[in-house]
């Protein structure tokens, strides 16, 4: 299954992410399994979220050359995430200046957000580097531009941080040194709308979610966790257990199309397993699974089951005296944003989330099929079927949570004692009338339009200053949560200056104007 999703260019609005949908549409069928697609509108807005154009990459090409002889050269098939997602088409050849804040040119090398980039820069053709991507592949970026924003002629590449530091360090020694860099862009605009895939049993109680977009070949992220979901829909099938009927199991375009999913189902599960980036052959990634929680304040359930369910499939090696050792990384992590379980957890619907992370590929054109593997896909496929079992069984739920917060409590007494922290866990409680509810995760493209750059920067830089802002700190005001900063900086073990911590404080006050 990883495979046949890594044929296709899977980028959130293009036709490719539609084909994808369609070929798995046709195999849940004829696996026997109900299958039924959804659209969601281009152009559209659900909360803080806003769906884009639809877009198609035609053909890309951009050549570099130093006094007539190429030193890069990259095309669209080879390098499919050569064009930045959603950017305009055009052609052109110009002389290479490099913009480390803001700048104009005909070409222009920057690491500038591409969207802050694309909007700021005054250029024909905008290369984005990435040092915190594989220094030898192309990365993968997106402007997810709506079709009011769309710039013809405006094109925005990416290529390798290694290409880049070359032609830095040349210009670095000779300043007039004149590269030269030619390019030629062609795309398709279209309003195909996002595709929506739903797989659900009788009255459906627990959603396991995962998002099937992203540039090809996007193996790790995330054919790995639409395909374990599908492996998990496959095998409830074939084993006909009746605590597995209230299953449902959904792929979506991340955040776009999870954020129309109350309507879609007709209400909300009780509980959601979002699969993200799993399955992989660690070695190969340099992953460790982890079972993400949900912020400490509210239940977890799913998380609780989650946990057992990994100890119970991937405890297979022996230690010397026979006792079950783990045979592939794994731990438990605080709350961490930046996937589908986001929506859900800003909802009030307890959610935990199967990721592996960090992952050395991760989004770039050489995240492929042969860094997964097959048998721990199969794995994760299983914890998710065991964790249903679980969350249907009162007794067994009960049990496994029990046990689970223990050895939360566990958790975060030894990284206390490795950080000279304390953190006392709160009380889980269930808020049965909330202030009001959240339509959707605040979104990073909010924050630039409404608060500008340098709070978007401000964001982008600090560590978990995203988690906080777009889901946290929202959350917390839904259920009256008093002093959340200081709680989420004890809970994630942050380390923030005084001055950090006041601009985060300064950009939520700036935010809690939009939440009702």
């Amino acid at each position: 299954m990883v495979n046949v999703l890594a044929r296709y260019n899977r980028i959130t609005g293009s036709s490719g992410l539609l084909e994808a949908v369609s070929e798995l549409k046709n195999i849940l069928e004829n696996a026997g399994l109900p299958a039924r697609v959804h659209v969601v509108e281009n152009n559209s807005r659900k909360g803080f979220i806003e769906t884009p154009a639809g877009w198609d990459p035609v053909s890309a090409e951009v050549m570099i050359k130093i006094g007539g002889k190429i030193v890069g050269r990259l095309d669209l098939a080879e390098h499919p995430t050569l064009l930045s997602a959603h950017s305009p088409g055009g052609e052109g050849c110009g002389r290479l200046t490099v913009c480390e804040k803001e700048c104009s040119g005909e070409a222009v090398l920057t690491s500038l957000n591409p969207y802050d980039a694309y909007k700021v820069i005054d250029a024909r053709l905008i290369l984005h580097y990435d040092k915190n991507r594989f220094h030898e592949a192309v990365p993968y970026t997106g402007l997810f531009l709506q079709e009011q924003e769309v710039k013809h002629g405006k094109v925005v590449m990416n290529i390798p941080y290694r290409l880049a530091t070359e032609l830095m360090s040349r210009l670095l020694v000779k300043p007039d040194l004149e590269i030269e860099v030619c390019w030629k862009a062609e795309v398709r605009y279209h309003s195909k709308g996002l595709p929506i895939l739903v797989s659900c049993g009788d009255e459906p109680s627990a959603l396991v979610v995962s998002h099937v977009c992203h540039p090809k070949p996007g193996a790790h992220d995330n054919a790995s966790g639409s395909a374990a979901n599908y492996l998990a829909a496959f095998a409830r099938n074939i084993i006909g257990d009746t605590s597995l009927r209230s299953l449902c199991h959904v792929w979506v375009p991340e955040y776009t199309g999870s954020v129309f999913l109350e309507e879609i189902l007709g209400g909300l599960p009780e509980y959601v397993i979002n699969l993200d980036m799993v399955g992989s052959k660690q070695s190969a990634t340099g992953s460790v699974l982890s079972v993400v929680n949900p912020p400490l304040f509210m239940p977890s359930e799913a998380s609780a089951a989650l946990y057992i369910s990994a100890k119970s499939v991937l405890d297979t090696v022996e230690s010397f005296e026979g006792v079950a050792q783990p045979s592939v990384r794994y731990d438990v992590t605080p709350y961490s944003a930046g996937s589908d379980h986001d929506v859900f957890i800003a909802w009030g619907v307890d959610s935990g989330m199967l990721n592996e992370w960090p992952s050395r590929f991760y989004h770039t054109d050489m995240d492929s099929p042969d860094t997964i593997s097959p048998s721990q896909v199969a794995n994760i496929a299983t914890i998710t079927l065991l964790s249903a079992i679980i969350l249907g069984d009162k007794g067994l739920k009960d049990k496994a949570t029990a046990v689970y917060r223990a050895h939360l409590k566990s958790w975060y007494q030894t990284k206390s004692l490795v950080y000279g922290r304390e953190l006392t866990l709160p009380e889980y409680r269930k808020i049965e009338k909330p202030a009001f509810k959240l339509a959707s995760p605040i979104s990073t493209r909010f924050i630039y339009k409404k608060l500008g750059r340098e709070a978007f920067y401000k964001v982008r830089s600090l560590k978990g200053a995203y988690t906080y802002l777009t889901v946290y700190a929202p959350l917390s005001e839904v259920y009256g949560i008093s002093d959340h900063l200081s709680k989420f900086i004890s809970e994630e073990f942050i380390e923030w200056s005084r001055e950090e911590i006041e601009v985060v404080s300064k950009i939520w006050e700036g935010l809690k104007t939009y939440l009702r």
